[in-house]
């Protein structure tokens, strides 16, 4: 089954699914172009959309189950930093911010389980933001006869402002079957609170929607790591994620360069591919749960546009 407990800290599968809050109605030539399609559309209907999505599968959920990256793994240890350590945060954009991320946009992610790729569910990302703010929704469900059997459905959604370095989250939510986990982020206290506490934060700290869309800002120049806090809604912990190369990963009937990274989580590991030429998201996330189980989420289906 899909990962569970603390495994679905590490979101392999996006464990929320970025879906992007009701949109207004076009009111102009430019909002009514139709979304750049990346891939072939898939022959799955497509999930909605809308706020709290869904659960995942079998043994452990497929939000539980951390979302999205590869190799060389690296220990997440608890952080303790000190406030006065932390050096002063940039101040949110006051006017339209540059990043890699579209307007507005969706992917959709297979997932499996296994070597032998055995489907067992489904993760829809969605995103929307005007350069200033930002709001993210991922959801992951089980899908076909493993539905049948366990069904789950796991949201995450992020939101925020865009910094001059990237986004800065507010509000964090994972919501699954087993209860619901928050993160509220204070930048002018720098602080985090989450499971009845604070903890200090830094220029870099994400929470586990918000930090795909980090990381290919982050990759270092030749560089071997790179390490980010991240926010649960259950823990702050340091992420080193290890740069182990390049690949080409297919979406649909296309090849794409992908840049390996590859982080651990206690007995946990997760590997991503960024595929720089599609806005920097992930394209492929895989998930090592600490028995050896392999979770894969594989992009199938990329749709971005403007407002």
């Amino acid at each position: 089954g899909l990962p569970e407990g603390d495994e679905a800290e590490t979101s392999f599968v996006m464990d929320a699914v970025l879906s992007s809050p009701k949109q207004p109605q076009p009111t102009n030539a430019k909002a009514r172009q139709r979304p750049k399609k990346h891939a072939v559309q898939s022959p799955l209907p497509p999930p909605q959309l809308v706020s709290p999505p869904p659960e995942v599968a079998p043994s452990t959920s497929l939000a539980e189950a951390p979302v999205d990256p590869s190799v060389t793994s690296v220990e997440g240890t608890q952080t303790e930093n000190k406030a006065a350590d932390i050096p002063p945060a940039s101040a949110p954009a006051t006017h339209r911010a540059s990043i890699a991320l579209p307007e507005k946009g969706r992917v959709r992610y297979a997932i499996s389980r296994g070597n032998g790729g055995f489907m067992i569910g489904q993760s829809i990302y969605t995103w929307e933001h005007d350069g200033l703010t930002y709001k993210m929704q991922s959801i992951t469900e089980t899908t076909g006869l493993v539905a049948l059997f366990k069904k789950v459905r796991v949201v995450q959604s992020s939101e925020g402002d865009i910094a001059a370095d990237g986004l800065r989250p507010h509000e964090f939510r994972h919501e699954r079957a087993t209860g619901i986990d928050t993160a509220s982020f204070d930048w002018t206290r720098r602080v985090v609170t989450y499971a009845g506490r604070e903890d200090p934060i830094n220029d870099d700290t994400q929470d586990m929607l918000s930090m795909y869309c980090q990381l290919v800002q982050l990759v270092p120049e030749g560089g071997s790591s790179l390490e980010m806090l991240i926010a649960t809604g259950r823990k702050l912990e340091k992420y080193r994620f290890e740069l182990i190369g390049e690949d080409v990963v297919s979406l649909a009937d296309q090849q794409h360069r992908a840049i390996h990274l590859k982080t651990r989580s206690g007995n946990d590991t997760i590997e991503v591919w960024i595929a720089p030429d599609i806005h920097g998201l992930p394209i492929k996330i895989r998930f090592i749960d600490r028995n050896g189980e392999i979770f894969d989420q594989q992009a199938q289906e990329i749709e971005t546009a403007a407002r």
